[in-house]
């Protein structure tokens, strides 16, 4: 770990985003015991250093609330962080007829049933509303997913804007998208980016921009290992 702190220091095309989904219990609940501390150690650590840094955080209905407090954000400004990333939470598969919208069933959050874990159209408002404000109030540079897709036109995923490299080699259209028909240990990124995935979502507005276009990906998928 000191030797990739060393390696840091002299380079200068290079940012580091760290994973937290809130204050310590929220994070180490989904990540493990212990990860909060990691996290924040290496932020203050990279700050130190001059390394340029955030943070990216999952958006469910545990802790947007947690989020939408100015504070949190005044926080990791004083701690360096330059960037903070906000991922809302979006399931891949359909959700089951079970009025998960019901907000009289919000009690009964399982793991079960994560589509519970999606914002609510009024959530999702509510929590736009707050990152225009932070971006007109606050020091630190806020992308918001999907809200600021309004401000592209669309997605910008699958070569069209961007596209996302897994740490096992896996070109997926973006990096809340978990399908993946090429490998660059195995094929170029030249061969993933025309592949009929990328190709059928970049010439398919908005394919990704919710779960059932999400699920249309995954029947694409299937029918090119078929």
């Amino acid at each position: 770990m000191e030797s990739d702190f060393e390696r840091l220091k002299r380079l200068s095309n290079t940012a580091i985003i760290v994973s937290i989904d809130g204050g310590k219990e929220a994070t180490n609940m989904r990540r493990g015991q212990g990860v909060y501390q990691k996290a924040t150690s290496t932020l203050r650590r990279l700050s130190t250093i001059g390394t340029p840094n955030g943070i990216s955080a999952t958006i469910t209905r545990l802790n947007y609330k947690y989020w939408m407090n100015p504070k949190r954000i005044d926080d990791l400004i004083a701690q360096g962080v330059r960037a903070a990333l906000f991922i809302e939470y979006i399931p891949v598969m359909s959700a089951p007829e079970t009025g998960i919208n019901n907000k009289n069933s919000e009690n009964k959050l399982t793991e079960q049933n994560d589509h519970f874990l999606m914002l609510t159209k009024e959530e999702q408002s509510e929590f736009r509303a707050q990152i225009i404000r932070y971006r007109e109030t606050k020091p630190i540079y806020i992308i918001h997913s999907p809200g600021d897709e309004e401000y592209f036109g669309g997605c910008v995923s699958a070569g069209r804007g961007f596209a996302h490299v897994t740490p096992a080699g896996d070109l997926t259209p973006c990096p809340v998208s978990n399908v993946a028909t090429h490998n660059l240990t195995t094929a170029t990124l030249r061969k993933g980016f025309a592949s009929p995935l990328f190709t059928k979502i970049r010439e398919s507005e908005g394919l990704l921009e919710n779960e059932a276009r999400h699920a249309l990906c995954l029947l694409i998928l299937k029918k090119w290992r078929s």
